[in-house]
């Protein structure tokens, strides 16, 4: 690509009488291009105010925004332009208005995560189509992943129509429902960066199972149980309530059916690799459960959790007596040891995740920075922060900002 000519014009003279121009350099990426712009600057001393890089597929994106003397103005714009097209780079320049505004952005600014096994050129389209029809702008966009599960991320520059988060994610999350697509959004700051805490919910998250169901099935009342359990996850029933009735038709069973139970629980795919990545990276990790103790125990050790909180089932004599010890682990409970843990280790409420599927999960998700449904139901997915229909657990990352790359690097150590 040829870099443009600058000819003695009515626009150069402009830019000579003008002390803010902004060079713009695009073309085919290699080391030292920076260096010998910048150095043509130096030896004729024009002041630098701002600078943004960025290459991608091999191609790069230099904006340098610089104050030039207006009797060296001509002169300068000569020897880049000259550097430039011998780098075989093209060039280009905007005349500024004096004194310009470098962050034009008087709104705020979000990350959009959107994760599918395939994000078709149907579904990117209502992404742009969306955000330009109401007038959001796409600063930045990163290919996170791509292969079994591609991922792409969006910076947005939001004014203060949408600056109200509630408000932007119902806009959004009627696309990615509409084009079958997962999405999270998530205002863009330091803290979405640097995210020290994260809770997770165990049956139908961690583990693939509702643990409950499994050992009503050891005495012939999975099918009551199970209805019941499913009325909590969708809300229709008090959690608490719904424990208390179904741990009742346990009464009775003898305590090895736990240990029964637990050699047939798997871990959600994924949940390992998750966990393995966040250990890496320096998170405190919690188990958070409306299930039971024997089971949330032993995953803390199994998988080296930081934490773990679930109900206790009473046992006399080697027996279940149906009933549970202390108090109950609910949904308002849930986000009080999330509350807990984060005032505990000294870290703010937007540096937390919560993960979860059931309605008994909606009060932890809404608490933390940033709440994922996991394959949940439909309620519990309307009202968090973000969404997750993949079977693997560790697509979570993706939502932390954590690349394909970046992952494969982390495995590898």
């Amino acid at each position: 690509m040829e870099a443009k000519k600058i000819t003695l014009s009515c626009e150069v003279c402009d830019v000579v009488k003008s002390e803010n121009v902004l060079l713009h350099i695009t073309g085919q990426d290699y080391p030292g291009i920076l260096a010998r712009l910048t150095n043509i600057l130096q030896n004729w001393k024009i002041s630098f105010i701002d600078v943004q890089q960025t290459t991608s597929l091999g191609q790069l994106s230099l904006s340098l925004l610089v104050n030039i003397p207006e009797h060296v103005g001509l002169n300068v714009l000569k020897e880049i332009s000259y550097e430039t097209r011998n780098m075989k780079l093209s060039l280009d320049y905007h005349i500024l208005q004096d004194n310009p505004e470098i962050n034009r952005n008087t709104g705020k600014s979000f990350a959009l995560t959107v994760l599918s096994p395939r994000i078709s050129m149907s579904a990117f389209n209502s992404i742009a189509q969306t955000l330009g029809n109401h007038g959001i702008n796409i600063e930045r966009m990163n290919r996170l992943a791509q292969g079994n599960l591609e991922a792409i991320e969006f910076i947005l520059a939001v004014d203060n129509t949408y600056s109200d988060f509630n408000k932007l994610k119902r806009l959004l999350f009627k696309v990615a429902f509409e084009n079958n697509f997962d999405l999270a959004v998530q205002p863009e700051n330091l803290f979405r960066r640097s995210k020290r805490l994260i809770v997770m919910d165990m049956d139908s998250t961690l583990i693939q199972q509702e643990v409950i169901d499994e050992i009503a099935a050891e005495c012939g009342k999975k099918e009551e149980v199970s209805k019941i359990t499913l009325e909590a996850m969708q809300g229709k029933l008090d959690f608490c309530e719904s424990l208390i009735k179904r741990v009742k038709l346990l009464e009775g069973l003898p305590e090895t059916v736990l240990s029964t139970v637990l050699k047939r629980i798997e871990l959600t795919p994924g949940a390992d690799m998750l966990i393995s990545i966040l250990k890496k990276m320096g998170f405190k990790i919690a188990v958070i459960s409306g299930g039971f103790t024997y089971f949330t125990d032993y995953f803390k050790e199994k998988l080296g959790l930081d934490y773990s909180f679930a109900n206790k089932l009473e046992i006399i004599d080697g027996k279940l007596t149906g009933k549970v010890l202390g108090e109950i682990i609910d949904r308002a409970g849930k986000a009080t040891i999330l509350r807990k843990l984060a005032s505990e280790d000294k870290i703010l409420m937007d540096q937390t995740v919560a993960i979860g599927d059931g309605a008994n999960d909606l009060d932890m998700l809404e608490a933390a920075g940033l709440g994922i449904a996991f394959n949940a139901k439909p309620t519990v997915r309307d009202k968090a922060g973000a969404f997750i229909s993949q079977p693997s657990l560790d697509s979570v990352l993706y939502l932390l900002g954590v690349s394909q790359k970046e992952l494969s690097q982390m495995q590898a150590k």
